[in-house]
């Protein structure tokens, strides 16, 4: 415990049934801290006095097998107290050797916006779709970054259908989550794609490969999958996979016969490291498990490196908010994996293959 003025911080685990009542002598407890709290790895970073008088709290949360920490929830007697939970945050991150630190926020103050960029904060792209004004939507998001960091910059579109989530991470690396004008031609452009990649109702690497080169015939595609048998096949019934595995028998001749690269050469984790630390987009199937604890097959989108020499990372986007645990727009908006932990996720079903779209020249004209 570190000692600051009469005063010392505390980390323990955040508990929903107690907690919020214990902090109710700091203001109202909104939003994530009893409505909305994340019991998966939230966390409470408190400040006390030497008589054990809480002075203030920071609810920190985060998606498992992810390098960040987020603050869901700041409560603090004073501004003072204010800015130096923010900087005990900042320190914990530190000593964890995470990527970063992001920050979100319920209610749109300018003293707030002004704290975080005088602590180094940078405010997030606003996401697409929430002009609802739901009252369960961060207004504002922020993150912190620990080590360098490239990526890019895109506004975060949640996508709009369980089973979209390959044609939101091609829109994204085009950057069309941020520039289509409209939602509604936003939405339209996704579910097209994605019926154009489907192998019903998951989109198989190969025809996805195919549609994204037809839609943007300028950017250079190549697939990269370490097997010749049918995939995301294993989480169907034994009746459904022999039609599937038809259709991709067929997606695999129009690749040969319209000249898209498909290698079964397997692409290393250092290798995606690499691709994007030189501005390639790499679209990547994973389970979910690790992060979200479910094994369902999810294309994500890499598009940039940060983190120590020792814990490197890649940053994702991701398209699926668990909003039951939780989560929001703020998490995975630029979310840094550890490499070995992408590495994991990445060997899908019994085969362990992997499965990966480079793209490149992805904004040529």
């Amino acid at each position: 415990m570190a000692q600051r003025s009469a005063q010392y911080t505390r980390i323990q685990d955040f508990d929903p049934e107690h907690h919020p009542a214990q902090l109710r002598h700091l203001s109202s407890v909104p939003g994530p801290w009893e409505s909305r709290v994340a019991t998966v790895n939230a966390r409470l970073l408190t400040i006390q006095s030497s008589d054990a008088t809480v002075t203030g709290a920071a609810l920190l949360t985060a998606r498992s097998a992810a390098a960040y920490v987020k603050i869901s929830g700041i409560l603090a007697r004073d501004a003072a107290t204010y800015e130096e939970l923010v900087r005990a945050v900042l320190d914990y991150a530190k000593e964890k050797d995470l990527a970063c630190v992001k920050w979100e926020g319920w209610t749109e103050e300018p003293w707030l916006a002004d704290l975080a960029e005088q602590m180094g904060f940078q405010s997030l792209p606003a996401p697409r779709g929430t002009a609802d004004g739901s009252a369960s939507i961060p207004r504002f998001g922020y993150v912190h970054w620990l080590h360098p960091a490239c990526y890019l910059p895109t506004a975060h579109y949640e996508q709009s259908e369980n089973f979209t989530c390959a044609a939101v991470a091609a829109l994204a690396a085009h950057g069309e989550t941020t520039s289509i004008a409209t939602m509604d031609r936003l939405r339209s452009v996704e579910l097209l794609l994605w019926r154009q990649a489907t192998n019903f109702m998951a989109c198989e690497p190969v025809g996805l490969g195919l549609a994204i080169a037809e839609r943007w015939p300028a950017s250079r595609v190549q697939v990269s999958l370490d097997t010749d048998k049918p995939v995301i096949v294993d989480y169907y019934p034994e009746a459904e996979r022999s039609w599937r595995g038809i259709l991709q028998a067929e997606s695999r001749r129009r690749a040969e016969a319209t000249g898209l690269p498909v290698t079964s050469k397997r692409m290393e984790i250092s290798q995606i490291h690499e691709a994007v630390s030189q501005s390639a987009r790499v679209l990547l199937l994973v389970s979910l498990r690790q992060m979200l604890g479910y094994d369902v097959p999810h294309w994500i989108l890499c598009h940039g490196t940060a983190g120590s020499t020792e814990k490197p990372v890649i940053i994702i986007d991701d398209s699926w908010i668990d909003a039951p645990s939780g989560e929001s727009w703020v998490d995975v908006t630029c979310l840094p994996i550890p490499l070995q932990e992408l590495d994991s996720m990445s060997c899908l079903e019994a085969d362990g293959y992997r499965a990966a779209l480079i793209l490149t020249d992805c904004f040529s004209e």
